[in-house]
């Protein structure tokens, strides 16, 4: 018979979203995911288009080639944005977003 294996199991991090959590953006492992809860009522927009109801908003962060991207817009603008490691889960960057209607993330 074989031993029984007695070393620790690893912790794997488990994240609980909340309804009131804004749009998350999860990477790792060579994918990306955007994951909006459906209560925000996300709705696609057309990323090439200025008009305020069926695209973007005149003034509104958007990249130089926005027709290269998909666009939605939901209900609601978070008030802060948390940034997590992947490793130290105690390194977790609660940034407030002090200008709710001009805001924007980069990822490169």
């Amino acid at each position: 018979m074989a031993p029984k294996n007695t070393s620790p199991k690893k912790g794997r991090r488990k994240t609980n979203l909340l309804d009131t959590d804004p749009p998350i953006l999860v990477g790792g492992g060579g994918s990306s995911y955007l994951w909006v809860n459906l209560n925000q009522n996300e709705r696609p927009v057309n990323p090439s288009s200025n008009d305020p109801v069926t695209g973007i908003k005149p003034g509104a962060p958007m990249p130089r080639t926005r027709g290269d991207y998909t666009c939605s817009r939901v209900g609601r603008t978070p008030p802060t944005i948390s940034f997590y490691d992947g490793v130290n889960p105690e390194i977790q960057l609660n940034i407030p977003v002090a200008g709710r209607t001009k805001w924007y993330i980069k990822f490169e």
